[in-house]
């Protein structure tokens, strides 16, 4: 019997200790888990910040297809803190209007969903949803720059029929 004493009285004294230890190992796993759970959220926010700025920069970088995946045409925004008009690039040189002829041209729609080239005295003050451009010789005109202010800046630089579209005399 007194061995059975022993023992079980061994066993309370060797049961704490052990308990003890596996609460040490289990605080270490949860110090070495929110260690590493740290570590990843720190390496998440840099790999956030890095998206944020890239995010930023395609303000002011070419866009690669317009608006939607695989539509022609991409618009280029002018420098921040300048007044320039948006820059039209990626309409195929067969999309352009023939001489003599304006095509209004929204970067947000594939090419067959353009309107039609036209003579440009049918555009003279033609409501223009926002964003178009006007495709007249091999140019594209921003259609929501002010080109009569370009024009007095550099005489010659804006022909008729673009001033006369955009702001047409009364």
């Amino acid at each position: 019997m007194t061995a059975v004493l022993f023992a079980a009285s061994l066993a309370l004294l060797v049961c704490p200790t052990a308990s003890a230890q596996e609460k040490d190992k289990k605080h270490k796993e949860g110090k070495e888990y929110k260690e590493n759970k740290e570590k990843k959220n720190k390496k998440d926010k840099g790999y956030q910040d890095q998206q944020w700025h890239e995010n930023q920069n395609e303000q002011t970088r070419p866009r690669e297809n317009g608006a939607l995946g695989g539509i022609l045409g991409r618009v280029i925004l002018p420098p921040r803190g300048t007044a320039g008009p948006r820059q039209l690039q990626g309409v195929p040189k067969g999309h352009y209007p023939p001489p003599g002829q304006c095509r209004i041209w929204y970067p947000n729609r594939p090419p067959g969903h353009q309107p039609p080239p036209t003579d440009c005295q049918n555009l003279y003050g033609a409501r223009l949803e926002p964003g178009a451009f006007i495709l007249s010789g091999d140019r594209a005109y921003d259609a929501e720059y002010d080109w009569r202010e370009e024009e007095r800046r550099r005489p010659g630089s804006v022909t008729r029929d673009i001033l006369d579209i955009l702001f047409p005399r009364r």
